[in-house]
């Protein structure tokens, strides 16, 4: 429907991704995520955030329910007119960008004197995109410096998603990493609620300094599996430029930095007790009926009820249905597979 147009959608910034997303709205009116995920066989974090660059851009609009958030869409002439006229009003400091913009794009297959394939992005939506398919693809365990919360916020449902596959995740940080930010135990704590992993406050910097475009900048780091490392050049919430390249011994290197800093504080985010409760009788014996649950952890009633929906449907657990001895049906739960509670 709108393939005549792609060119033009293009020009104005959107992504082949952004573009098919775009289209399904266009030519279904409206759609939400779990939706446009199964029709397109695409992940839910690639949908989610993709969608939600759509919307800022005011290309679509989004009302949310009880249930879930819904995306429809907008006029396109009026909407693509709206995102027209915008750039017409900083097209002027684009033009100052240019020079910056082809570097950029020359250097996305450069040559690293270390002879291993990197990127460079000052783009923070590339960039996010990049690593959002680097972490889709962890295995094993992800590793942060202190990072920008505003990096963090974007790049949480991928995390989410890569916990729930049984990947480790540990966060290390230091309020020296900071100039202006006296509150970041508490920020990442918020923006990482649903997120089980290990923070590690230290007394150090965990971030190293150096100079970009003749400001001194703190690079913090996002290693991944002990093969990757995606080092990101930031001010407090202020991003400047992102690398990253295939290097296990630069991982290493990184992560020893790291590890070797004197240790303030370090907790696990879990989730709230009851919730951990439940968790830990349906590892200790899976898979266990309602009743035996009820049991075990003295949660009864609407209470487990409300939390087995809860882990259900966020992917942590499963309901299983079978008849029981007098022919009734009964329900049975199991945890999801890789996942490490």
């Amino acid at each position: 429907m709108l393939k005549k147009y792609h060119p033009y959608l293009r020009d104005i910034g959107l992504s082949d991704l952004q573009i098919k997303l775009y289209d399904y709205i266009i030519e279904n009116k409206s759609g939400v995520v779990i939706e446009v995920k199964e029709e397109l066989n695409l992940s839910y974090s690639q949908v989610n955030y993709n969608l939600s660059i759509l919307e800022d851009m005011g290309l679509i609009f989004s009302i949310k329910s009880e249930k879930n958030k819904k995306f429809y869409r907008i006029d396109p002439k009026i909407a693509l007119t709206k995102v027209l006229e915008d750039r017409v009003k900083i097209f002027k400091k684009q033009i100052d960008k240019i020079e910056k913009k082809v570097n950029i794009e020359e250097s996305v297959q450069g040559v690293c004197l270390k002879n291993v394939p990197f990127y460079h992005y000052s783009d923070v939506n590339l960039a996010v995109n990049n690593f959002f398919e680097l972490i889709e693809n962890s295995i094993e365990e992800i590793v942060i410096s202190s990072l920008p919360p505003m990096l963090l916020k974007k790049i949480e449902s991928v995390l989410y998603n890569a916990y729930i596959r049984g990947v480790q995740i540990k966060l290390y940080f230091s309020n020296a990493d900071f100039d202006s930010i006296n509150n970041y135990f508490d920020l990442i704590t918020d923006i990482l609620s649903r997120v089980k992993l290990t923070i590690i406050q230290t007394k150090e910097r965990t971030c190293q300094r150096a100079r970009y475009n003749d400001i001194l900048v703190n690079v913090g780091v996002l290693l991944i599996d002990g093969k990757y490392l995606n080092a990101i050049n930031f001010i407090d919430d202020d991003i400047f430029h992102f690398d990253g390249f295939y290097g296990p011994v630069f991982v290493e290197q990184s992560k020893r930095f790291m590890e070797i800093k004197t240790v303030e504080k370090q907790i696990k985010i879990e989730f709230p007790e009851p919730i951990q409760t439940i968790l830990n009788i349906i590892k200790a014996k899976q898979p266990i009926m309602t009743r035996e649950l009820s049991t075990q952890s003295r949660i009864g009633g609407g209470k487990l009820r409300e939390i087995l929906n809860f882990l259900i449907n966020e992917g942590i657990v499963k309901e299983f249905e079978k008849k029981g001895a007098t022919g009734k049906p009964r329900k049975e739960y199991t945890l999801v597979s890789k996942l490490k509670i």
